[in-house]
């Protein structure tokens, strides 16, 4: 009997393209008619928040629109003021080049202040209280789907540790801290998980985790789920389903989303190669802003890399190891449906020159866009910023054969790979092994 797992990748404003894919594959139903199709979901960070509106019972199309309302964005991504850039903590972001931007406090009051606009469970009595303050372990049964498991990923300031906020307490997975479940609200899951470091927020997420014998009461901190490695929580939600259930590899099914991937070439080392082929492609290069092409770097850059780094896993390691542990063969014929744009630019084979990808070079000012959708960092606010991601949207759930390429498991559209190189062979795919 099929096994279904739904994973959203972390990826701030970018996540709306998870909504997009959701509605174009099942058309615009409530959060919890999808949420009922899974039996397990697991999320961190920008997929927390997708998994929150689907809590929420929102219409993919309100989940949609909410990405899309700049005013509602700005209370989840609520800029620090001048003043508050003064405290010692946030002092680099006056550079305008590192620190963060963002009030950790005023994201949780926003993330009420929008899903209380859709507050539909609690006007028609299925809740008694806002779907942020419920317990995780109190949403299956509220869902319609007792049995669902609701996994969210957090990083654990203290301990320096990956967490997994699971609505299940009686998880074997979970079955080393003894008698310990702690249980949280789902609003201070999603706000430990969306919480980024460094550049974006300026504090660690403050949670109230309870321990389910009522011996225990805290409040503790927390980092975005990606510092723990697990930006794309695939792997993990395979783990969790295998270690409670007792089924054949063959019925996992597995619809794991992501929020793009890519950016400029990285050519830096080509500077160095003995390849006469490879020094030319550089050479060619240098000033192209789709490569990046700058070997010696500062410490400044060095921090910024290091802090963007937690949301990528170049090249998905998780999902292929996912993939492994369920078809050690490699046949590319599991159930584990890899869907993630790539933006990536295009190598000109006969001029050794980096393009737009043809789906935006045919397109007036196309490249320029292109560019400025790679420069474009996770938490896109302005409505400029989030239109770069519409089209982007746009240019890749798409029926024709001009597109943006999906991310593929593992190798390239080339030669032998595992995944699909289009959405619409991914959905095919998906829509096939579950009919």
């Amino acid at each position: 009997m099929a096994y279904k797992i739904l994973s959203l990748d972390g990826g701030g404003s970018w996540a709306m393209i998870q909504a997009r894919v959701l509605m174009d594959i099942y058309g615009d139903i409530n959060g919890h008619e999808l949420l009922k199709k899974f039996d397990l979901v697991i999320a961190n960070s920008g997929g927390s928040l997708v998994l929150a509106t689907l809590c929420n019972d929102m219409k993919l199309s309100e989940i949609i629109s909410v990405f899309e309302d700049e005013t509602k964005r700005k209370q989840v991504f609520s800029k620090l003021s001048f003043w508050e850039k003064l405290r010692w903590r946030n002092i680099a972001s006056l550079t305008n080049v590192l620190g963060p931007k963002y009030s950790m406090e005023r994201k949780i009051s926003g993330l009420q202040n929008v899903l209380k606009q859709y507050n539909s469970l609690e006007t028609q009595g299925k809740t008694n209280h806002p779907i942020l303050e419920i317990q995780l372990n109190e949403l299956p049964k509220i869902i319609g789907k007792p049995e669902l498991q609701i996994i969210i990923v957090g990083f654990d300031y203290f301990r320096q540790r990956g967490t997994f906020f699971r609505s299940n307490p009686t998880s074997k997975t979970d079955v080393f801290s003894g008698k310990n479940y702690y249980q949280v609200s789902l609003g201070h899951a999603i706000h430990a998980s969306s919480n980024a470091p460094v550049n974006y927020f300026d504090a660690p997420a403050e949670i109230t985790i309870n321990r389910l014998d009522g011996n225990d009461t805290r409040k503790t901190k927390y980092w975005d789920g990606a510092v723990s490695g697990f930006n794309n929580p695939v792997l993990a939600g395979l783990i969790e389903a295998i270690t409670n259930n007792t089924i054949p590899m063959s019925d996992y099914k597995i619809l794991s989303l992501g929020t793009g991937t890519g950016g400029q070439a990285m050519i830096a080392d080509y500077q160095t190669s003995t390849n006469d082929e490879i020094k030319t492609i550089y050479n060619k290069n240098k000033d192209n802003k789709l490569a990046f092409t700058d070997y010696d770097l500062t410490f400044v850059s060095d921090i910024k890399k290091m802090s963007t780094s937690i949301l990528g896993d170049p090249p998905d390691a998780a999902t292929f190891i996912a993939y492994s542990i369920i078809d050690p063969t490699l046949a590319n014929t599991a159930c584990l449906v890899r869907i993630n744009p790539c933006i990536k630019p295009v190598l000109n084979a006969q001029t050794l020159i980096f393009e737009a990808p043809a789906v935006y070079k045919g397109e007036p000012n196309g490249a320029e866009l292109f560019i400025k959708l790679m420069d474009l960092d996770m938490d896109a606010v302005a409505n400029e910023e989030v239109s770069l991601i519409t089209q982007l949207c746009n240019k890749f759930i798409t029926q024709n054969n001009l597109c943006l390429p999906n991310q593929l498991i593992r190798g390239d559209g080339n030669g032998i790979h595992l995944g699909d190189d289009t959405y619409q062979k991914a959905k095919a795919r998906w829509m096939s092994c579950n009919p």
